[in-house]
């Protein structure tokens, strides 16, 4: 006979387990609704002024703004969350040119004094990220 009480523990195992993820993704959802959207909105904005093409789309589980200058894209800026044991670490996925080339590469947001969690990046945080790979892009250009 089957132990009717392992069977129990394991349905209701599963299904904190699944809160926990269903939590973590609706507090992700708030980190790109408060955080991430408004700094990359903000980043459109100027960037715009400056005669680039910026575009700011939201996706499931990620926001992302893109950069062209005529027809060519200098930067895809994708803001995206890692779960860690502490909790959801947000991060960049960068793809950038470097001449005639695009490179991908992948950055956290605030490199010290520790990784910030989405309870401590602020939008400071996504736009100097941004900054950073974003210089790259340019230097790139006049090398």
């Amino acid at each position: 006979m089957s132990d009717w009480r392992k069977e129990l523990g394991s349905i209701l195992e599963g299904r904190a387990r699944a809160s926990r993820a269903e939590q973590e993704n609706a507090q992700f959802d708030t980190f790109l609704q408060q955080v991430a959207s408004p700094a990359l909105h903000e980043l459109a904005d100027e960037l715009k002024r400056h005669k680039r093409d910026a575009q700011v789309r939201t996706a499931p589980a990620a926001i992302q703004l893109t950069v062209r200058n005529g027809d060519i894209e200098e930067i895809a800026f994708r803001v995206l969350k890692r779960s860690v044991p502490n909790g959801i670490v947000p991060y960049a996925e960068v793809r950038l040119r470097k001449g005639l080339r695009l490179v991908k590469t992948e950055s956290v947001l605030r490199d010290t004094p520790a990784v910030a969690t989405i309870e401590e990046a602020c939008r400071d945080d996504v736009i100097q990220c941004f900054l950073k790979h974003y210089r790259m892009v340019l230097d790139a250009e006049q090398a």
